[in-house]
This record gives C-alpha cells, structure tokens and sequence, in this order.
C-alpha cells in the first residue's frame, strides 16, 4: 500500500474549509459565525504514482467549505481499480455522508481510498459538519415563504386550516438556494394568550412528513413567534440546555425568517410539535394483547381548562385541583378505550399519593429524569412550571417521566407579576406552585441529588451555553436586526407581562446580557439556598 502524504510538494488538488470547533465539542466558533478559508489539503508525489491517481483524486474533491445536511459524496468508475470514501467518527450510508446535526460545529476527517493497478492511495482531508441549531449569520438566515390559497389570504383561528404551499430559502453547504417544498400544508394560529398578540405564532401541518432544514421529517411543525420575549431566545436556550441532558427528549429548533404571500412577518423560532412520533418523540401506542399500559403524553394545561376544553373524565382529570390532559393517544386512535384513560390517571393518582405520604417511588417514576426537568424549569424561574405546558410520558412498561420542556418566553426574569429576579425560589414556591415539584423536594435524598445535580449543571453545561451565547452573539445581533424593522424593542401592545426594567432596554445585545447573567446569578443563589 502507498500512502499519499500531507506535504506541500504539488500543487493543492483539494480545499475543504475549516471552522475552529474541536471534537469534543466545546469550543466556540469565529466570532464572524462564518468559517475560516485559511486551511487546506495538498496531495503530493510519491516516486512512481501514476499521474492518472491524481487526476482521480482531482475529480473526486469536495467543494463544499462545510456541511449543513446529508450529503452525497462524490463517486466514479475507476478504470483497473476502485475508490471509497472511509468513515471517521460519523456515517456514510450509500454513498450518503450523513450529518450528525449537533449542538456545535464538528470538526472531523474524511478519508478518499484509491486502488489503481493494485496499488492503493489514501489521503484523509478535514471537513466540518455545521451546527444547525447556532443562528445563522445575516446572509445566511433561511426564510420560510408560504403562500396561501385563495384571496383572503385569511389563516384560520379555529381548528380548521388554510392551505397553502411551501419553499424555502436556506444554506445548502455554503451556498443559498431556494426550493420548492413538493408537500401542500395547512396553518393555523396557535397558543393560549399568545393568540390575541400582533405577532402571530402558527401550526404547520403538512400533507406528508417533511424534513426542513435537517429536522427529522414530520406533518408537524411549530412557528414561535416570541413576540413578548425581546432576546428571541430563551425557549431556544432551554432547548439547547436540555441537550446535555441524558434523561431528556430534546426539542428541536431552528431560526427562521418567515414570509407570508411576499410580506416579511419577521423572526421565528421553528420547532417540532409536542407529539409522539416515530421519527421525533418515539413513544408508540401499544394496545397489542389488551394492553392498557400503552404509552401516553400528559399536560397539566390550566389555560385550556379556564377556556372549556375537553370533557372531564374522558379528555382531562383533575387532581388536587389541578388539570391533566391526556394528549396521546387521541381518542379517535384505532385500539383506544377508556380502560387506557382510567389505566394512566390512576397511575398519576398512586405516584403523587406516595410522594404525598413520603413513601418510596422509584418504582413509579424516574427520579433521576425528573430531577433534570425541573432543575431547567427552576434555573429558568419559568412562571408556567405549575400553570401548563407541563409534560409527563410513559411508555409502555416504562416509569412515568417529565418531557419534552417547553413555553419559556415567560421565564429568565420576562414577567412582571411576579418575583421575576433571580434570587428566590419558585416552582415550590405556595403561588402556583408545581405539586409534584413540591413533593419530590421534602425527600431529603432527592434534594440532595438535585443539588448536586446543579453543581454539575453549573461547572460543567452551563459552560456550554456561555460559548453558545458568545459564538452567536454577532448572528443573533444581525438576526435581530431585520425583525427590528416590524418589531420594534420598547413596544408591547395588548397583554405585556414584560418588567418594566427589560421594557426600558434599547439594545438588543442588553438582553442577551441580561439572560447570560441571569442564568449565572440564579443558579449561584440556588446553590447556597437549597
């Protein structure tokens, strides 16, 4: 076997362009948010290589300076001979170099196998798959442009949908381009006080499962508006956060700029759906054999309950006063019977029986999951941790558990009727308070591994979310900027729980300042507090 060497001998056949991102996965990117041209790869002779393997390995070179998707590498037929690109720490499938889609930009190597005349010829070359989840630089922000049948233009309040179709304009490995979406969609607003807001968030359900910018194809996906929450990040920093998170189901997002029949409608934050999924959150619905423990998806949802949805006993349950709505399965799901409704509410009733009496639980719940999911609800002081948007699953012979996190833009100090400041605790706190929260708290082994926990929390991931603050500083800036022109700082029309002191701020990087310190400062004062 020959090897091609990595000398500077000839001429540069191949130029992969580098990011400064490490493989563990924690460094920070250039502050420009956009890749170094610096570096590149050269082949170079060895005594007696046919010329014909570098003009093989010329055809065979990667253009792009970075990988934003899957990707299909380049292949040809090798006269006398064969060639194969070697995996290096990630997937090819096919000829499919598969992106990892990461919380950070990932540095790694790919190799290129050349056999000619049985001789064979390798040189690896570093490549970069780019994180999807950092916001994109100005010129790279993908715009979402729906367009909307009939001439109303109208999109539906209820639980009807408009239809319309799709395209997208969005960074393909360095270089923009816009496609067609082949799926038709339906939209509709959605949200509880969101809904009334002049920003509008919205469902998308598409005709047919859908990947958009690298997310796990689905029907469903969500349009957050964040219209009360002026740095446009606190449910993005929280999905991030909850990444480091073995025991939690992370929800994925993206930063979009959304266009509606040709009108700019500003900066959203994509998501998937809260939803069981095979491709997303894969919990399934088994009632094979009779089965009554099926797997289910809970939500304590207060503001549903105040605006008469559901039937009690068949759509939701209430318990010490408080409402849980079963949200999978749908009653309309083929196997369903009211057997699984009474299986799962009395499965919650039991687990907060024993942990009102103290009794051990462990057999019912996973401690060590719920520990995670209210640490980022009690780090983030979210008001809604008692309220909604509280989720709980179990699957099949599984222990209930609490996930997906979700609806923060009234967390990290965004709300004025309450103690909003970091210091102070909250979500056992005797206004609306999260029972389950309350309880696990007075068992002095959980508390003592919840405050170990966010030890962990403190020296170890929110570190990471301080690069991923840094890193996207700029992006987030210049992001901002165009939302800015239709979306002013210092407006806030109709229901504005916004503290007057975040009302006075007239810089957008002042509140991504005041989220940074306000996640170092409370998770200091819960330290020396629990």
């Amino acid at each position: 076997m020959k090897l091609i060497h990595k000398s500077v001998i000839w001429f540069s056949l191949l130029t992969i362009t580098l990011s400064s991102c490490d493989l563990n996965l924690i460094s920070s990117l250039p502050s420009s948010n956009t890749p170094s041209t610096s570096s590149s790869s050269s082949l170079s002779i060895s005594e007696g290589t046919p010329s014909e393997v570098f003009d093989f390995f010329d055809a065979l070179s990667i253009q792009e300076p970075y990988f934003t998707e899957h990707y299909r590498l380049p292949t040809m037929n090798i006269p006398q001979g064969s060639m194969q690109w070697i995996e290096e720490g990630f997937t090819i499938q096919s000829g499919l170099l598969i992106h990892p889609f990461l919380p950070n930009d990932l540095q790694t190597s790919i190799t290129l196998e050349i056999t000619y005349l049985e001789e064979t010829y390798r040189q690896s070359y570093p490549i970069t798959f780019k994180s999807m989840i950092d916001a994109p630089y100005v010129n790279r922000v993908p715009e979402l442009r729906l367009s909307l049948q009939g001439a109303s233009g109208a999109i539906s309040i209820g639980d009807d949908y408009s239809r319309g179709n799709a395209s997208i304009q969005y960074d393909l490995h360095g270089t923009m381009v816009t496609t067609s979406i082949p799926s038709p969609y339906g939209i509709r607003l959605r949200g509880h006080s969101t809904r009334d807001m002049p920003k509008k968030s919205y469902r998308l359900r598409f005709d047919d499962n859908t990947s958009l910018l690298g997310m796990k194809s689905s029907k469903n996906y969500i349009l957050l508006a964040n219209y009360i929450d002026h740095s446009h990040i606190r449910n993005a920093t929280v999905h991030y956060l909850s990444r480091f998170f073995p025991t939690l189901y992370p929800i994925d997002y993206r930063f979009i700029d959304l266009v509606i029949d040709g009108v700019y409608q500003g900066q959203y934050l994509m998501t998937e759906r809260v939803e069981f999924h095979k491709n997303r959150l894969d919990i399934p619905f088994d009632t094979s054999n009779g089965r009554v423990d099926s797997g289910f998806l809970m939500e304590l949802d207060h503001a549903g309950y105040y605006r008469g949805e559901g039937q009690e006993n068949i759509d939701f349950f209430l318990m010490n006063g408080r409402p849980y709505y079963m949200k999978e399965p749908n009653l309309d799901d083929q196997g369903y019977r009211p057997e699984h409704f009474q299986y799962i509410r009395q499965y919650i009733e039991q687990v907060y029986e024993r942990l009102s009496t103290q009794q051990d639980v462990s057999d019912l719940i996973d401690i060590e999951n719920w520990i995670d999911y209210f640490l980022l609800q009690e780090v983030s002081k979210n008001v809604d941790v008692g309220w909604g948007s509280v989720y709980m699953v179990k699957a099949p012979n599984g222990k209930l558990m609490h996930m997906p996190l979700w609806d923060f833009d009234l967390a990290l100090g965004n709300a004025n009727y309450i103690p909003y400041g970091p210091t102070g605790h909250w979500g056992w706190n005797e206004f609306d308070k999260n029972d389950f929260f309350t309880l696990m708290m007075k068992y002095p082994a959980i508390r003592t591994a919840f405050k170990q926990r966010l030890m962990t929390f403190q020296q170890t991931i929110l570190p990471e979310l301080d690069g991923w603050m840094i890193r996207n500083r700029q992006a987030l800036t210049s992001l901002n900027s165009r939302n800015l022109t239709i979306w002013p700082l210092n407006t806030c029309e109709g229901w504005c729980p916004i503290a007057d002191e975040l009302m006075r701020v007239n810089r957008y990087e002042d509140h991504l300042d005041y989220i940074s310190d306000y996640y170092q400062v409370r998770t200091e004062w819960m330290k020396n507090n629990i």
